[in-house]
C-alpha cells in the first residue's frame, strides 16, 4: 500500500496523471473536458477531469470535488488518487453513485493561483449576474487591500489601513470584506467574475452528464486555508434548524455554518455550494466544504495579495516571481507528511460518513 503523503503532488501535472493512472486501475473510464484556450504553467493542455463509479443512472450520489480553488487542489486531489488507489471503486452501494470531479479550475492549480485565468474566484463566479452583489466595505477599502507593490513599506502602509478598519469593526469583519466577494474590480482579490467561467460552464456540463437524475446528493467541496495547520471544519451554508443543516450534523457531527457565524468562513456570495442549491431546487442535497487549516489568516491573506500583484504587474521571469508563487503554494499546501496525515485522516473520516449516510 503506498504510503498516505505519497498519494499527494508536487504539481498539477503530475496531480492529473496520477488521478487518471488510479482510476484506470481501478477500471473506470475518465471524462476530460479541455480547456479550450488556457495553457498551464508548463505550456501543456488543462482539463477538468471526471470518474464515476457505481451506476450511472443511480438516484443517490456522492460528489467530491477538487480544485475549486486552485492552489487548493493538492490537498482535493491528494485525497481522490488515494481513495481511489485504496479502493474507492468497490465501495458505491447498490442504487448509488460517486462522482469524482478533478481540477475544477485547472488553470489556478497548474499556476499556483487561487483564482482562474480570469482572475475570478471561481468559488464566487455563481451569482445572478444581472444583479451583482454589492460589498461596500472592499469598495472603501479596497486602496489597501489591493497592493501597489511588494516592498516592505507598500505592505506596511496597506496594512495600517487594515489594521485600523480591524480596530474598529473587529477581525471577523475585516475577513468579510476583503473575502465574501466582489464584483466591482476584475484586477482586485476574490473578485467573482464579470460572467460564467469556463469552471462554472463544465461545472453545470457535470451536473447535466454525470449527475443527471440524481434526487439525493451529498457533495464535498476540498478546501484549505483557514483553521489552525492541519485541522479540520466541514463548513455548510445552511442555516442552524434546517433539515440540510440537520443531515449535515448528523453525518459528519463538527458542522459549522458561515451563514450563522458558526464558522472561520464569513458568508459567502455567488458560491459553488449556492449554485448546486440551484440546480438541485425540490431535491434532497447535503452541501459542506471540507476546510483544512495551512497557516495563520494573516499569512494566507498576505500571500493572496502579494500573488495577485504579481500576475497584475509581472512576468515569470521577473525576480519576484519565485518567491510570491512559492509563498502562494505554501500558504495553501503544507507539504510535509505529518500535515498530509492529518488531513487525509480528516478527510476520510468525512467520506466515510457520507459513504454511510448514502448507503
Amino acid at each position: 500500500m503506498t504510503a498516505i503523503e505519497h498519494h499527494f503532488p508536487h504539481d498539477y501535472r503530475q496531480a492529473r496523471h496520477a488521478f487518471i493512472a488510479a482510476a484506470e486501475a481501478a477500471g473506470l473510464g475518465v471524462t476530460s473536458r479541455l480547456h479550450p484556450s488556457e495553457k498551464g504553467a508548463d505550456g501543456k493542455p488543462l482539463f477538468l477531469d471526471t470518474t464515476t463509479i457505481g451506476q450511472r443512472d443511480a438516484k443517490t450520489a456522492l460528489l467530491l470535488i477538487s480544485g475549486t480553488h486552485g492552489v487548493e487542489g493538492y490537498f482535493g486531489s491528494g485525497v481522490q488518487t488515494g481513495l481511489l488507489r485504496e479502493g474507492l471503486a468497490e465501495r458505491a452501494k447498490k442504487g448509488t453513485k460517486i462522482v469524482l470531479l478533478h481540477a475544477l479550475n485547472p488553470y489556478g492549480f497548474s499556476w499556483d493561483r487561487r483564482v482562474n485565468e480570469d482572475n475570478a474566484d471561481v468559488n464566487r463566479n455563481f451569482p445572478d449576474f444581472k444583479r451583482l452583489p454589492k460589498n461596500d466595505a472592499y469598495d472603501e477599502l479596497r486602496e489597501a487591500i489591493e497592493l501597489h507593490g511588494l516592498s516592505r513599506e507598500a505592505m506596511k502602509t496597506a496594512n495600517a489601513v487594515l489594521r485600523a478598519y480591524s480596530n474598529r469593526h473587529g477581525a471577523f469583519k475585516l475577513q468579510e470584506a476583503i473575502s465574501a466577494g466582489q464584483y466591482k474590480h476584475p484586477h482586485g482579490v476574490y473578485f467573482g467574475g464579470e460572467r460564467e467561467s469556463w469552471s462554472h460552464l463544465m461545472l453545470k456540463d457535470v451536473f447535466h452528464e454525470e449527475l443527471k437524475g440524481v434526487n439525493r446528493l451529498v457533495a464535498i467541496d476540498c478546501h484549505t486555508g483557514l483553521g489552525e495547520s492541519g485541522a479540520a471544519e466541514m463548513i455548510t451554508e445552511d442555516l442552524p434548524g434546517s433539515d440540510a443543516y440537520k443531515r449535515a450534523a448528523a453525518m459528519w457531527g463538527n458542522v459549522q455554518s458561515s451563514e450563522a457565524g458558526e464558522s472561520l468562513s464569513p458568508p459567502l456570495q455567488g458560491t459553488v455550494d449556492q449554485a448546486v442549491a440551484k440546480w438541485m431546487k425540490g431535491k434532497e442535497l447535503t452541501f459542506a466544504a471540507l476546510e483544512v487549516g495551512t497557516k495563520p489568516t494573516r499569512d494566507v491573506f498576505t500571500a493572496i495579495r502579494r500573488d495577485n500583484w504579481l500576475h497584475q504587474n509581472a512576468q515569470p521571469d521577473d525576480p519576484d516571481w519565485p518567491s510570491v508563487k512559492r509563498e502562494i503554494r505554501d500558504a495553501f499546501y503544507v507539504d510535509t507528511p505529518e500535515w498530509k496525515r492529518s488531513v487525509w485522516d480528516h478527510a476520510m473520516k468525512a467520506v466515510d460518513a457520507a459513504l454511510a449516510a448514502i448507503a
